[in-house]
């Protein structure tokens, strides 16, 4: 997709700040993203979101657009969006995420030993 001028972009709406086990979903895979997509958690409840891409994209597109927004980089989303990531990190759940999601696999994995009807099982940490 690069030899032919795609970017790879992740959308972590659902599967950022820990929940799958590890901080980014992406971290999953053997893909490196060029802009990735966040949001829900990152307020957790506040309406806050964001782009991040390197930095070669960024420094183009702001070279070549002029970008406005009212609402980009507000005192109360930094600050709700930097508690987010202190708790995170002060509280470990981003590992608590991979401890509790690989307890579950393993109960659901008895359970699917038991049962028939129980399909396939997947999961990352709690996703």
């Amino acid at each position: 997709m690069r030899d032919a001028g795609g970017l790879v972009i992740f959308d972590e709406v659902q599967s950022a700040c820990g929940r799958t086990g590890k901080m980014w979903g992406y971290q999953s895979t053997e893909v490196v993203p060029d802009i990735v997509t966040l949001g829900k958690p990152m307020g957790n409840g506040h309406p806050i979101s964001a782009a991040v891409c390197r930095a070669d994209l960024c420094n183009e597109f702001r070279d070549h657009e002029m970008y406005f927004n009212t609402f980009g980089g507000n005192p109360v989303s930094c600050a709700a969006g930097m508690a987010v990531l202190e708790v995170i990190e002060s509280e470990r759940l981003v590992d608590n995420a991979e401890q509790v999601g690989s307890y579950l696999r393993e109960r659901l994995d008895g359970l699917k030993q038991r049962f028939d009807l129980i399909g396939d099982i997947r999961n990352n940490g709690f996703v």
